[in-house]
């Protein structure tokens, strides 16, 4: 599969364009930066202009163009009709997605390998870090690499709603991880006390970098794949290995405790694709867990793919990320004992809706992450209104999860309603919990009827 998408990608018009106009830029930039340095009365500005502007003709085929052709990575096997000729080569369908994905890589990492003689130059040319440019371009390919994964991941669905909403998501998360990332360690090289050592920045790498990738590979092989595979077992355990991870960093101090927070956002994503998983009627699934008697069926409870078993896998990962904020007492700083119960009820909210009003819809994420951006602008909109009436009409959005978790966010409400907004939110989100492990309990009393009636109280065939 490496192979075959390397081929055929080195000779798309995508990558050699995004080639010849990268060394055409890096020509033109670097011209500037050798008639700036002719110059002895050249301006500060014109110094720092000129290198942002070589990073940025650098970012944009690194972080924009190479990452959208992951788009069409399964679309067009799947739109052409091949991918099923794709697995007569027995190849799985974590093997087919890896390959697409380092088949992307590979050819942005030719196009690093192209840019280093520009950064060698700009050194030789003086006033340039050497090892500060190396490290600002392993970040971009990092970057490059993560998002490419998350478009591959992305390229199985067909809903061009879904699509438009995802890329500008990812515009935005982009800008802002990008600035959050680098004022982190640059405040961390001044000797500032909230900044992050060099250790911390590589060990979040070390860690999450290869985790999301897995996770994105695995997402897109459970789009492709026979119904037989259960990819939610290797999704779920890895969101659970890195909360738990996430959660040891903290032994090490309040420093640490970004790890923590990395691996809550880690288990969005996860829990968004498990909530959107149709129910699985195949015994091969449910087998590896009857056989382990009543220990194996709790595990199937969790670990199985479909929605209703995703509504207690979320309710096991909500309680066992709390235990870090209660052990370490910060449940209680800040309102982030209701931040963090809130943020599940954002997740969980527009699952339980449309479960409950448009149960037999086929495009459950392009709806999921409509209702998200839908909450979120009226979240915008009435705070406006309310910041402009010096009225707390804000404060009734409460009984929305996702706008409860916003307001928290952006800390919205007054200090005289803040009691109330905490009651009205904390409230919502466990009627929403209810709901959503209610009406989960029908399709497993199904499954259970239809896949455990030959299976002894032992848990044998």
């Amino acid at each position: 599969m490496l192979v075959k998408e390397l081929r055929q990608g080195m000779r798309s018009r995508i990558f050699t364009s995004a080639f010849y106009f990268t060394q055409v830029l890096m020509i033109l930039s670097v011209a500037f930066n050798l008639a700036a340095s002719a110059s002895d009365d050249m301006p500060g500005d014109l110094g720092i202009f000129i290198n942002n502007l070589f990073w940025f003709l650098i970012a944009v085929p690194l972080l924009f163009l190479m990452p959208v052709r992951g788009f069409a990575a399964l679309h067009g096997e799947i739109k052409s009709g091949t991918l099923q000729l794709v697995f007569l080569t027995h190849l799985s369908a974590w093997r087919i997605a890896a390959g697409k994905w380092m088949a992307l890589i590979v050819q942005t990492l030719l196009l690093v390998c192209a840019v280093l003689p520009y950064v060698l130059l700009r050194y030789f040319l003086g006033g340039i870090d050497i090892l500060d440019d190396l490290q600002k371009l392993f970040f971009l390919m990092v970057a490059s690499g993560v998002l490419t994964a998350v478009t591959v991941a992305m390229s199985p669905y067909e809903s061009k709603l879904l699509r438009a909403l995802f890329v500008i998501g990812m515009i935005f998360s982009v800008q802002i991880l990008a600035g959050v990332l680098l004022a982190w360690l640059a405040s961390g090289r001044m000797g500032g006390g909230s900044g992050a050592s060099s250790v911390q920045v590589y060990t979040g790498l070390l860690l999450f970098v290869p985790a999301i990738v897995m996770l994105c590979l695995e997402i897109a092989a459970s789009k492709i794949a026979p119904p037989a595979e259960n990819h939610a077992l290797k999704k779920r355990a890895l969101a659970v290995i890195m909360l738990c991870l996430g959660a040891g960093l903290m032994v090490f101090g309040e420093s640490w405790a970004w790890g923590y927070f990395l691996a809550i956002a880690f288990l969005v994503p996860v829990v968004i694709d498990a909530l959107t998983e149709p129910v699985q009627m195949v015994r091969t699934v449910y087998e590896p867990f009857y056989r382990r008697g009543t220990w194996g069926r709790a595990m199937g409870l969790l670990f199985t793919p479909g929605w209703p078993s995703a509504s207690w896998f979320v309710l096991f990962t909500a309680l066992l990320g709390a235990l870090p904020l209660l052990i370490s007492g910060k449940a209680w700083e800040d309102n982030a004992g209701m931040g963090y119960f809130t943020l599940f009820g954002a997740l969980i909210f527009p699952a339980v809706f449309i479960r409950l009003f448009m149960p037999k819809t086929k495009h459950f994420p392009g709806f999921y992450l409509g209702l998200q951006f839908f909450f979120g602008a009226l979240t915008l909109m009435v705070g406006i209104m309310s910041a402009i009436s010096n009225q707390p009409c804000i404060t009734w959005l409460a009984w929305l999860p996702n706008c409860a978790f916003l307001i928290y966010l952006t800390e919205q409400v007054r200090s005289e309603q803040a009691g109330l907004v905490q009651t009205m939110a904390i409230l919502s989100t466990a009627i929403t919990f209810a709901i959503l492990l209610i009406i989960s309990l029908p399709p497993l009393r199904d499954i259970r009827n239809s896949l455990g009636k030959d299976f002894d109280s032992h848990g044998r065939h």
